[in-house]
């Protein structure tokens, strides 16, 4: 889940926190704040924002029988959490770039709107997104539209324009072409993916 530094002070969140009953959550209010001061929220593997519940202020049936009632993320109900000491930014982004710099490429050439677009596997796969500019997401929530990752608002559980999850068996990092990790490890030949038009309708979670 997201945590709050105190190091910040509640004075810098407390004047415009969003009042009750609103519809607005206050993670997503967070995240507006942070990334406003430079900085950022960081994710497990499996972040809250996947598993959220089927009742409460900001969540109704609908919503989450559309998004998340097929997600069975886990069977074992004790489980040890691993690898929490990378969790750090610094940490978090050597670890973002170890993995980049040995993740095979996707074929760029292809549409990753199509359903077979990356293959049942156990790769290390990396797929490189079109940006403007090192903070533009756009492309990104285009790019997880199509695989049936995330189609609203924000793409969620994003990391400095890096986006890491799992497709098919396969670890997949979705990195931003004009980050400081695309900057360093897209090859030359390569060019991002950019779609022009993507459904904004996709029946996620099926």
């Amino acid at each position: 889940s997201s945590g709050f530094n105190a190091e910040y002070g509640l004075e810098v969140v407390e004047p415009s926190w969003p009042k009750c009953c609103q519809g607005y959550s206050w993670e997503l209010f967070m995240r507006d704040v942070l990334k406003g001061r430079g900085l950022d929220t960081l994710y497990p593997d499996v972040s809250r924002t996947y598993h959220i519940g089927k009742t409460g202020a900001n969540v109704f049936n609908q919503f989450f029988n559309g998004y998340f009632r097929e997600h069975v993320l886990a069977k074992e109900p004790h489980y040890q959490l691993q690898g929490l000491d990378k969790l750090g930014p610094k940490s978090y982004s050597e670890l973002l770039s170890e993995l980049i710099s040995r993740a095979k490429p996707v074929d760029h050439t292809e549409n990753p709107c199509d359903q077979h677009f990356i293959t049942e596997g156990e790769d290390l796969l990396v797929l490189y997104y079109y940006q403007r500019d090192s903070r533009e997401s756009k492309q990104a929530l285009a790019v997880a539209g199509c695989l049936n990752l995330w189609n609203v608002d924000k793409v969620r559980g994003m990391f400095n324009g890096v986006l890491r999850t799992h497709f098919r068996g396969n670890q997949l990092l979705i990195v931003g072409s004009m980050t400081k990790y695309g900057k360093q490890f897209m090859p030359k030949n390569i060019q991002p993916i950019r779609i022009a038009k993507y459904k904004d309708e996709l029946d996620v979670g099926q």
